[in-house]
């Protein structure tokens, strides 16, 4: 196994095109009189994942990988990402884009193209400085 969200297993030929991560810092500016401003860290922001995932008909069934990706986004669950042997923490679904490509004589899609976006979901802080105890 490549990787997993959710339910949704990557592999073979299953695993994302592409795979981009991004990691951001916050800062607060404290403005000085006559003087460049200066920086203070405030913490992280969650971290953005993007995947391309090519679903095709001859590894699995494109419209119900799609399904299980949409019911994610509309219940805005979380669900761990899994990529390789490492958990890289639990994400939402933030936005999922589709493509359709060929379909077959009663119409449905050979493949489909799917671009999600996964934001990470740190949770509630109170829940988790009340689990670190």
């Amino acid at each position: 196994m490549w990787g997993k969200f959710g339910e949704v297993v990557f592999q073979l030929l299953k695993t994302p095109e592409t795979l981009n991560r991004s990691s951001r810092a916050k800062f607060a500016r404290i403005s000085l009189f006559a003087e460049k401003e200066k920086l203070h860290f405030t913490g992280l922001e969650p971290e953005i994942v993007e995947l391309s995932i090519r679903f095709h008909r001859s590894f699995c069934n494109p419209i119900e990988e799609v399904e299980k990706l949409r019911e994610y986004l509309q219940k805005a669950e979380s669900h761990l990402l899994i990529i390789g042997d490492y958990i890289k923490g639990k994400f939402v679904i933030e936005e999922l884009r589709e493509q359709s490509g060929r379909t077959d004589k009663r119409g449905n899609p050979m493949q489909i193209l799917v671009d999600l976006t996964l934001r990470e979901d740190i949770g509630d802080a109170q829940n988790q400085s009340s689990n670190r105890t």
